[in-house]
Order: structure tokens, then C-alpha cells, then sequence
């Protein structure tokens, strides 16, 4: 019994170490290759957001959170928003698995993260930080969204 439980943790611990492999030749990639994005501009950060129509958590939770986080970034950020069933290339070449994603882009126009499934602005706001982006209005975010 202990064995199966061994080696079960075993092959997903293989699981997630090869997801995060993945990601990091992904992102690799597009440094190497270019962002492939139009609609970036080079010196102030970017968060590339693939979702589509149909999907719900981009409507109901990633979109409102997105919006606050440009509230309190104002011109500071660029939100570039993709539909990934409308360019399964590019979703592709990012290596989009799931929708929501989103990919954060430094100044210098380097991928420096992902994250997959909807994020709350609080959890982006500290990843754009830990790459030295700074909010305008930081109060706006620092307190869960309010059901209204």
C-alpha cells in the first residue's frame, strides 16, 4: 500500500516538473522568437491575457480583476487581451494549455511569467512588482474585489 502511494506522488511530482519544463522553453522560446504581438509597446509592462467568448471565469472573474488592476495602473500597463479560439496560432505558440492564461511581460518586452486559471489583481500586482512595476493607485487593489 505505502509503495503505491510512493510511487503515485512519485509520478505526479514527474507531472508537475515537466509541466514547468514546458513553460520555461515556451517562454524561452518567445524570447528567442519575438513576442509576435502588434499591440505591445516597449517600456512599461504588459499582461497578454488569452480567453475567449464562451469562456466563464474569463467573464466573471479574470475580467473584473483586470479591470481593477488597470484602474490602479492606469497608463503604467498594458493589458493586451487575446481570443484564443480565434488565434490558436499564437495561443499556441505561447503554449496556452487552458483559458484563462496569463503571461507577463517586463518593460524590455521579456515573457517573465504565466499563470493559468483566473488570478486575482492582489496576486498580479505582487508579480508585477517583483519585476519592478510599480501602481499608481495601489490602494485600489489591496482589498479583495466587493460583491455588488
Amino acid at each position: 500500500m505505502l509503495e503505491r502511494l510512493l510511487l503515485t506522488l512519485a509520478l505526479v511530482g514527474v507531472g508537475w516538473a515537466t509541466i514547468a519544463l514546458f513553460h520555461r522553453l515556451r517562454l524561452a522560446r518567445r524570447i528567442r522568437e519575438g513576442l509576435l504581438l502588434d499591440a505591445y509597446r516597449l517600456g512599461r509592462p504588459a499582461l497578454l491575457y488569452f480567453s475567449s467568448e464562451d469562456c466563464a471565469p474569463c467573464r466573471a472573474v479574470q475580467r473584473p480583476e483586470l479591470d481593477r488592476l488597470l484602474r490602479a495602473y492606469g497608463e503604467r500597463l498594458q493589458v493586451i487581451e487575446i481570443d484564443a479560439l480565434r488565434n490558436p496560432r499564437l495561443a499556441d505558440s505561447w503554449g496556452v494549455l487552458s483559458l484563462p492564461t496569463t503571461f507577463l511581460i517586463d518593460a524590455e518586452g521579456r515573457p517573465r511569467g504565466v499563470n493559468h486559471g483566473a488570478v486575482r489583481a492582489l496576486r498580479l500586482m505582487l508579480q508585477l512588482e517583483s519585476m519592478g512595476a510599480t501602481a499608481a493607485n495601489p490602494g485600489l487593489i489591496s482589498e479583495p474585489a466587493s460583491a455588488e
